[in-house]
């Protein structure tokens, strides 16, 4: 595991972004370090860059010549506004709770005799500085991005862009963590654009790195590519030790994701070069955390291990609960590949608490994930299986609650556009009625002007009536293409989890499922992604969804489920065709290798299945239950060798709750003969009913 996007790569970032650095585990009187030289009349910005410079990676130092600068600053200037903004930043990074609440309250404190402006630009930075705390110390993510929301909006306007850009650089690198990547790409370049009007060599470089992460987590690798390349350039320029450990890193991980293993590894260690060099302890332990994902996956896991236990201590000492999170991950998947479940899982399960603790759940997701693909290579099956339930049941609440918050979003911009037009529409009539009471007035030897005036107004009136039904028919229009759109997945064409959702509604009000439901998951898709690239990985895709539809009707109800996950409702079959359908998948899928430009992939899938109702009671499941089974059923198929499917048929479940229980232990049912098990190879194996896992 890496630090990465959406759920790990702000974390990276957090120096960058908030003045970064570590500090002492408890607020005390620094060690004496090099000092700032500032000259007495030097500008507010040179003082702030020096401190931040420094800071970066002697954060002790810093910290003392900041309480030196702010001893000596005017009361209620801007000199000690920015200082205690700094300094409560400072804090609130290393997780120093009271020492960061301290600076708040004195900015709390700004009185409006010193200027409203001032006042109200104090406030906001309390603001910032406890949702940055809320980020780093309590690890309250959704507090902290109502915290940043509301000093927003009470920063006032036009203030100097070095003190914007960090509000707008703190809230972009929240929304990266908590996983709304389209409001942290969106944050991010206004950074990076506020970052280039300040000019500050090394803050233009870590602007880019900060934006290149959210990229990476999108997916959109050629564009992360690219502006990791933007910020190697930038530090490489201006000699910057931090800097270029900062970007080696972000190289690393798109290179990573690239499927560029001796680039990633050169970049680590460049990275850990860098930070070794400007001694910043806090960057060194993420850098020894990365490396050890590379090492994992080259199958050195005596090295990764070695790494991940360097960087844990360092991550505790300095208060870094992501650097803590990676390494507990990776020390955990060390100890499995190595056979010892016991340990790895212990230490795995410490470093999911940490998300969950903080509300990450999408990083949950991806490490429950992760889990379970290194626990399917021990040889622990039924820890697998559990494990990508788990990742299962984490990724589809986090996608409930983003697709809440995208129809809410919808609705509101559909109720603006309507506001809008309406006040337009209300506006022209006022002005029509003013400019007849202004007729009105006029001469009595005017009556017959008048009178002219009225009919045009009438002609007006009916225009514009004709107008508001025109406008709410394109309304209407444009409702319905949005919602086409919101409903289909647009790499593949295909109905997304959206689509599938308004379907189930249209055939059952009561939302159960009337059917045959396949859940098929590609084969070995992230090998495919590491070794071809992302580009080709969603040609496969596309390659697949055709394939999909060339072998199933017309009216059957197809779905991009997830990542490699396709979903596929058919009318109730007879168990022969049932069986036919699954066997004509699996064989479509692997008929011919996918080509893509020079580069031949191998795809095949495994493929759960079942009918419903279910059972010899026709027991009534809502979708979501359906689902779950045919998911156990396809995760088992995987675990059992991939390229094969298992169709589930039920002998005995009276309802739901004896549903679940099987569910939950599928082998377990099939042992005890409460379901029997058909298994089709997709090597053209003739079909098997175990009774017994």
């Amino acid at each position: 595991m890496k630090h990465r996007s959406p759920r790990r790569a702000g974390a990276v970032l957090a120096a960058a972004l908030l003045l970064p650095g570590a500090l002492p585990a408890q607020p005390v009187a620094p060690a004496p370090g090099p000092a700032v030289q500032a000259a007495p009349g030097a500008e507010l910005p040179d003082r702030l860059l020096a401190l931040e410079t420094l800071g970066r990676a002697q954060p002790a130092p810093a910290s003392q010549q900041l309480q030196a600068l702010l001893d000596a600053s005017p009361a209620f200037s801007d000199l000690r506004l920015a200082l205690l903004t700094v300094q409560g930043l400072m804090w609130a990074e290393a997780a120093q709770g009271d020492a960061a609440e301290r600076s708040a309250v004195q900015l709390d404190a700004w009185p409006e005799s010193a200027g409203p402006a001032r006042a109200a630009r104090a406030a906001a930075a309390a603001l910032l500085i406890r949702a940055s705390l809320a980020a780093h110390g309590g690890h309250d993510l959704q507090r902290a991005d109502q915290l940043l929301q509301q000093a927003l909006q009470a920063l006032p306007a036009g203030v100097p862009d070095l003190e914007r850009y960090r509000f707008v650089a703190a809230h972009g690198f929240i929304k990266d963590r908590a996983g709304q990547l389209e409001a942290a790409v969106r944050l991010n370049h206004e950074a990076l654009a506020l970052a280039d009007r300040i000019g500050t060599p090394w803050r233009r470089a870590e602007a880019r790195s900060a934006l290149a992460y959210s990229y990476f987590g999108a997916s959109q690798l050629e564009r992360a590519r690219t502006l990791s390349d933007e910020a190697l350039a930038v530090a490489t320029a201006a000699g910057d030790a931090v800097a270029l450990g900062r970007a080696h890193n972000t190289a690393g991980i798109v290179l990573d994701g690239l499927g560029d293993r001796e680039g990633d590894r050169r970049s680590f260690e460049l990275a850990i070069s860098h930070a070794r060099r400007a001694g910043a302890k806090r960057d060194e332990a993420r850098y020894l955390a990365n490396s050890a994902d590379f090492y994992l996956k080259k199958g050195d896991y005596r090295t990764a291990l070695g790494h991940a236990q360097r960087a844990l201590p360092l991550a505790r000492e300095l208060r870094d609960p992501d650097t803590e999170l990676v390494s507990l991950a990776n020390i955990g998947f060390a100890h499995i590949a190595m056979q010892q479940l016991a340990p790895g899982k212990r230490f795995v399960a410490q470093a999911i608490a940490i998300d969950e603790q903080r509300g990450a759940w999408g990083g949950a997701a991806s490490t429950y994930l992760e889990l379970g693909t290194y626990l399917e290579k021990a040889g622990d099956l039924r820890g697998a299986v559990a494990a990508y339930h788990r990742h299962r049941k984490l990724a589809a609440g986090v996608l409930r609650v983003d697709q809440q918050k995208a129809i809410l979003a919808m609705q509101e911009q559909y109720d603006a556009e309507q506001r809008s037009r309406s006040l337009a529409l209300l506006q022209r009539e006022q002005d029509i009625k003013a400019e007849q009471l202004h007729r009105r007035d006029l001469q009595q030897r005017l009556w017959w002007l008048l009178a002219a005036a009225l009919v045009a107004s009438f002609g007006v009136l009916v225009a514009l009536q004709r107008r508001v039904r025109q406008a709410n028919r394109l309304l209407a229009r444009s409702n319905q293409v949005l919602r086409q759109y919101g409903e289909r997945d647009p790499l593949t064409g295909l109905a997304n989890r959206r689509g599938f959702q308004a379907a189930m509604q249209q055939r059952a009000a009561d939302g159960t499922l009337s059917g045959t439901l396949y859940l098929i998951d590609v084969d070995h898709f992230k090998r495919i992604n590491d070794r071809h690239g992302h580009a080709a990985g969603d040609a496969a895709l596309v390659e697949v969804a055709q394939r999909l539809r060339a072998t199933l009707r017309e009216d059957d109800l197809i779905v991009r489920w997830g990542g490699e996950e396709f979903l596929v409702v058919v009318q109730a079959l007879s168990p022969e065709r049932i069986d036919a359908l699954a066997r004509r998948m699996l064989g479509a899928l692997q008929a011919t290798p996918v080509q893509v430009e020079r580069q031949t992939i191998a795809v095949t899938a495994s493929i759960g299945f079942a009918t419903f109702p279910i059972g010899p009671g026709a027991l009534a499941v809502p979708w979501e239950r359906a689902v779950n089974l045919v998911d156990t059923a396809m995760y088992l198929a995987k675990t059992r060798g991939r390229n094969r499917a298992y169709g589930v048929r039920l002998r005995q479940a009276a309802n739901d709750a004896s549903l679940e229980a099987i569910t939950g232990a599928l082998e377990a049912a099939a042992d005890d003969g409460r379901v029997a098990l058909t298994l089709l190879r997709g090597d053209g194996g003739e079909p098997s009913v175990e009774q017994a896992a």
